[in-house]
């Protein structure tokens, strides 16, 4: 029942106060995107001259199948692009029974590993070629299978067909062109929203730990906690409204990207929801474990600090690719908003469950494990009032 009416007072508190959560959440991030990205549009027109990007391609299948996978890169159209060597800066690994999956219509994933930050761009360019490669071959693999069960003369003539189908498939020009693809779908309002989203984030915050120091100053907390009610009944009711308000806030800023079209609006509505579930249940964990240890001011200074570096090295301002300091880069990728624009990069780029996945069960776990520090630290000694 006290659920019940936290919600509703959550909802009440936030509708009543609209006009600055639409300003703050949409009207400013829009403002912020549109300059900065009209600023920076040819930042993010791909570079069909850029140099070739060295791949290194460990096969542990060593099967037919896999060395096609590991000649595609050296086909004409795609050698102009990629340099296989044994110094690459990405470790692209074929695993074993490759083959036997493939022919079976089973799963199987190739993996990619950067060595060090180089560039996103090629990360997802080289992410692009092995679910293109990947979605022909089983395209064609289908077909094979169903001329097999067909009792039909001249079989051989079109399995031959088919497998010259495929060679000429993965080797003409719209397979390069798919290919560019993964650089040139990320405009650069998309990249701005997508990166601002993690600034966002620390905004959230800051509002949480404000509206539970509020609490504490009013008495509203003092009332709370004179009905029979334990530290960490408090404790999680307090989470539910940090967790009302980041998602509503979230959607806020998702809906304003999406209808004037700038960005989101071609990634599956589902896949939205799963972010924003999952951001706000990240959310709410950091902000609960901020109050739990620190108070206001420290808490502040925490936040402030990590938001400094966001703006610096997250590429809200600054693209990434223009960044040449090594430590700038290093700091990037670790970076406590990186996790957030990541997700959304692979939202809009590949429009699927699982390019976002990884992502999404690392933000889960990192709640879970945040939830439990603070729950010890609330059974311990947590100041309410």
């Amino acid at each position: 029942m006290r659920v019940k009416a936290t919600i509703k007072t959550s909802l009440k508190g936030i509708l009543s106060q609209w006009k600055q959560v639409v300003l703050m959440f949409a009207i400013f991030p829009l403002i912020i995107s549109f300059f900065f990205g009209s600023a920076q549009k040819d930042s993010f027109k791909p570079d069909v001259n850029r140099d070739r990007i060295n791949i290194e391609i460990e096969d542990r299948d060593n099967s037919e199948l896999s060395k096609t996978f590991i000649g595609l890169f050296k086909t004409k159209g795609l050698k102009e692009i990629f340099n296989v060597t044994e110094e690459g800066n990405y470790i692209i690994t074929i695993p074993k029974n490759y083959e036997k999956d493939i022919k079976n219509l089973k799963k199987t994933t190739i993996e990619v590993e950067e060595k060090e930050r180089v560039s996103m761009a090629n990360e997802l360019i080289i992410k692009n070629v092995i679910k293109e490669y990947g979605k022909k071959l089983t395209e064609n693999r289908i077909i094979l299978n169903r001329i097999n069960t067909l009792n039909i003369e001249d079989k051989e003539t079109l399995f031959s067909e088919v497998i010259n189908n495929i060679d000429n498939n993965l080797s003409t020009t719209s397979l390069r062109e798919n290919i560019i693809k993964g650089e040139m779908v990320l405009t650069a309002f998309e990249s701005k929203a997508a990166n601002m989203m993690a600034l966002m984030i620390f905004t959230i915050i800051m509002g949480c730990i404000a509206g539970h120091d509020l609490d504490k100053k009013n008495g509203t907390n003092k009332r709370l906690m004179s009905t029979p009610m334990t530290k960490l009944n408090f404790f999680n009711l307090d989470l539910v409204v940090f967790f009302i308000a980041s998602f509503i806030y979230g959607l806020v800023y998702i809906l304003a990207f999406r209808v004037t079209g700038l960005a989101f609006k071609e990634i599956n509505p589902l896949n939205i929801i799963l972010i924003l579930i999952t951001q706000s249940l990240l959310v709410t964990t950091i902000s609960g474990a901020i109050i739990a240890y620190f108070g206001k001011k420290i808490a502040n200074g925490v936040v402030m600090a990590l938001m400094y570096v966001e703006i610096i090295c997250g590429g809200t301002f600054i693209p990434l690719k223009d960044i040449s300091n090594n430590v700038l880069l290093t700091i990037s990728k670790y970076s406590p908003g990186n996790i957030i624009s990541r997700v959304y990069t692979n939202g809009i780029l590949f429009n699927s469950f699982e390019a976002i996945r990884k992502y999404l069960i690392i933000m889960i776990l990192t709640s879970i494990i945040l939830y439990l520090i603070s729950i010890i630290k609330v059974k311990i000694r947590w100041e309410v009032q």
